[in-house]
């Protein structure tokens, strides 16, 4: 009987229907390709670092003048640096600054909210809360900037005066957050047992109909995310939900310093950038969602032109918002939500020029943007681009199954991440059955491949500073991911997960030699079919080109005699090692899946199965 060849080029294709993957690998995860050649994602191993107390959204690494390690991650609420990936984190978080939202919300404009009620987005209750002014609600432990931002919308509830309790529709209007004490645009008052702790209050934030979430104009209220960079040593950064520069010194380290205020600098900004002349740069400045602001060079407070500067500022030809910028060579790329604009140093009197250099290709996300030797890729509301000198649409051959999927309520939170270890640019996303993050698609720009799977991280940072990238898990805890495979056994204390996603909040180092074959197989990819023309197929026999464990990798099948008919799933079947694995299949359509436990390290390339043609029914 003749071998049939089941070697099929690299990534996955999934822009239509399965038979359109037909010579293609169809789903995977947990999967990448090297130089053809299939293998499991690396492991990870969690830090031993404290946790967060909250979701970890952008993080950032750079070198002091020591050349010690130092990690900036941002929340919703908090700035924490790490010294390293051990120990706990300061919270430098600097002292006036505005939360934002772990989530986005859907609310503004009218009509939003439900007809005659209300929508109750987050709350809090505690016995720590009560009046502390005519003007504020302060509490002792509770805090604030967790649950509300300015100009929030709030209701009151357990208050012994009935005018500082409020309900739909007369709400509270907040008007400043700091860490314990919410400013409230009323009068409030303090009498009786409402200005001293003891009662149960509850604090909601709310929408109903007609009304606004806050005063903005977004249709969406997106997740926080932070822009970092460094000036030197210094930290410098910013929280979108506070529009604010900052910035910080190590030496604040050791003498416990907050990150502080940037003198003179604008308010209201959406980004950040230190440009390689040194001038730091923000983007939608002032509030202005087009307008680009530099400060003089070698200077962070400096921001007002004059003759013997080269402080200054101008407005970008765009009809979206400004979300990013980020350095690409010798230029500087501003990314709205419709287009892109290059901005290049000319030196006084102009300082800066400026081109669109790309339209109709705006980025999903503040965080959706990647850059590797001198291009830019990034994600767009239902397509990849990248930058090589001129804006090019990123042919992707998963496009229709991540766009189809993707919770676009949610897409402030998406994420890119190079690891250029392995040649690939990683986004994180969540899927429509999700609101956190819980799904991921690659491209490798060396093999030009794609991928996708399950994995649960909030946040992600490449190599280079720390030896290996630095993920978030939803779970709040630091990972050290691409880890070194083991060539010894799975210990006897570590069980399987329960979950895909459950796999990712643990601990996983690759091993070989797990001889227990009925574990769910957490790590996979499957085909499309396989087909003989019109005949069915039966199959006797695979030979596999393998470098495994004891059993550690499988093979089982799913054949069909039409496109829509019943698909029929063969048994498991485990890799013998002399590369002869006996099987046993018949059907039109045959779709091959490698599988294997989660934790077991295996290399696949050429396949070849022992067929037979029968008849064509």
């Amino acid at each position: 009987m003749p071998l049939v060849d089941l070697e099929l080029p690299a990534g996955v294709y999934r822009n239509g229907t399965k038979l359109q993957s037909k010579g293609r690998w169809y789903d995977a995860n947990m999967v990448r390709w090297r130089n053809g050649r299939l293998r499991p994602i690396g492991g990870w191993l969690q830090t031993t670092a404290t946790n967060l107390t909250e979701v970890g959204r952008s993080m950032f690494a750079w070198r002091d003048n020591s050349l010690n390690k130092l990690l900036a991650i941002g929340t919703s609420a908090k700035l924490y640096i790490y010294s390293g990936t051990t120990g706990t984190p300061y919270d430098a978080t600097p002292s006036g600054f505005s939360a934002g939202r772990s989530t986005a919300l859907v609310g503004l404009g009218f009509g939003a909210g439900p007809f005659n009620g209300a929508t109750v987005d987050t709350s809090v209750t505690a016995t720590d809360i009560k009046i502390g002014s005519s003007t504020t609600i302060v509490s002792t432990s509770t805090d604030f900037r967790t649950y509300f931002s300015s100009p929030d919308l709030i209701q009151a509830s357990g208050f012994t005066n009935s005018a500082n309790n409020k309900s739909y529709t007369n709400s509270h209007r907040v008007t400043n957050v700091a860490e314990n004490t919410l400013t409230i645009d009323g009068t409030l008052s303090t009498a009786g047992a409402d200005g001293s702790v003891g009662q149960s209050i509850t604090l909601s934030k709310a929408r109903g109909f007609g009304e606004d979430l806050n005063s903005g104009t977004s249709l969406v209220l997106g997740a926080n995310t932070w822009s970092f960079d460094h000036f030197g040593e210094i930290l410098v950064a910013l929280s979108k939900s506070d529009g604010k520069i900052y910035n910080w010194n190590p030496s604040g380290l050791a003498s416990e310093t907050d990150a502080v205020i940037t003198t003179n600098a604008p308010i209201n900004n959406s980004g950040i950038i230190v440009s390689k002349e040194r001038f730091l740069i923000c983007i939608g400045a002032g509030g202005n969602p087009k307008k680009v602001q530099w400060a003089d060079q070698e200077s962070l407070t400096t921001w007002t032109p004059t003759a013997t500067n080269q402080a200054g500022s101008f407005e970008l030809e765009t009809s979206g918002s400004l979300e990013v910028a980020k350095r690409v060579g010798d230029r500087i790329l501003c990314f709205s939500t419709v287009d892109v604009h290059a901005l290049d140093y000319v030196g006084p009197p102009y300082v800066y020029g400026r081109s669109k250099v790309g339209d109709a290709c705006g980025v999903i996300s503040p965080q959706a943007v990647a850059t590797v030797r001198s291009i830019a890729v990034w994600m767009s509301y239902g397509s990849f681009f990248y930058y090589d000198g001129v804006v090019k649409n990123l042919k992707c051959d998963v496009n229709a199954y991540i766009f189809d999927d993707i919770n676009k309520l949610q897409q402030s939170k998406v994420f890119a991440v190079t690891n250029q270890q392995y040649n690939e640019v990683w986004w994180f996303y969540q899927s429509k059955s999700s609101d956190e993050v819980d799904k991921y698609v690659i491209w490798n720009y060396e093999e030009n491949w794609w991928s996708i799977g399950e994995m649960p991280r909030t946040t992600m940072m490449d190599s280079g500073i720390f030896d290996d990238p630095i993920g978030i898990g939803t779970d709040y805890k630091m990972y050290l991911h691409e880890q070194t495979p083991s060539t010894a056994s799975r210990a006897d204390d570590i069980g399987p997960p329960s979950s895909a996603s459950n796999m990712c909040l643990r601990d996983r180092s690759l091993v070989r030699g797990l001889d227990s074959t009925t574990e769910d197989a957490f790590v996979y990819v499957e085909s499309g079919p396989f087909e003989m023309g019109d005949r069915i197929m039966q199959g006797k026999q695979i030979l596999t080109d393998i470098e495994s464990g004891t059993n550690g990798l499988r093979i089982k099948f799913k054949t069909q005699l039409t496109p829509n008919g019943t698909e029929t799933e063969s048994t498991s079947y485990p890799i013998e090692t002399d590369g002869f694995t006996d099987i046993r299949i018949q059907g039109r359509e045959v779709s091959m899946v490698v599988e294997s436990p989660f934790d077991q390290n295996w290399d696949l390339g050429r396949n070849r199965m022992d067929v037979k043609a029968l008849g064509k029914r």
